[in-house]
């Protein structure tokens, strides 16, 4: 029996990358702020229902974004980022931004114009661009083009500390998992 669980085991770990950005009256949020990053130690199985442990971002990279549950809904990330986030408004550290004050909140879905983000679930790879001001179409399409696109590079690298990314699992540990040791 733990021969056919050790090789057939499958890891239910998830651990995946989107890319995104976000741009308020032509600027784009840079996220400088140390707040915006989980430290490496957050990763951890101990932080199960830790809702940043689920979707973050590490490092000061500020265009890519973390996954580590299924599920997990934009407006889940920028919530962990202290934002709020519907298809009506966008608010950050700086101000709110409705839809149709000043401005018009637009997103960009992998390269398709979407009337709401927030309960969309983020997928591996996905590329999202928030838009909120009096742009053209054309400078929304620069602006998801001027996305670095490297989530599926990250995919493949280990993630820091104990954000493990797509490593393969050890002898041991496959062994240990089958037996019901750890998990």
């Amino acid at each position: 029996l733990v021969a056919i669980r050790l090789v057939t085991f499958k890891s239910d770990t998830v651990h995946y990358h989107a890319n995104f950005s976000l741009f308020i009256n032509g600027e784009r949020d840079e996220f400088k702020n140390f707040t915006f990053y989980e430290e490496v130690q957050s990763c951890g199985s101990d932080q199960v229902n830790n809702p940043k442990a689920r979707v973050h971002m590490h490092d000061f990279v500020s265009h890519l974004i973390h996954i580590h549950e299924p599920g997990v809904m934009w407006s889940h990330f920028f919530s962990n980022l202290g934002y709020n986030l519907d298809d009506t408004m966008v608010k950050n550290d700086k101000g709110l931004y409705v839809d149709g004050q000043n401005g018009k909140l637009s997103f960009i879905l992998n390269g398709e114009e979407v009337e709401n983000i927030a309960n969309e679930p983020i997928k591996n790879g996905d590329v999202l661009l928030i838009n909120y001001g009096n742009d053209s179409a054309d400078i929304l399409k620069q602006r998801y083009n001027g996305i670095k696109k490297d989530a599926g590079e990250y995919n493949q690298k280990n993630d820091p500390s104990s954000c493990a990314g797509s490593k393969e699992l050890t002898f041991t540990e496959r062994l240990k998992q089958a037996v019901g040791i750890s998990h």
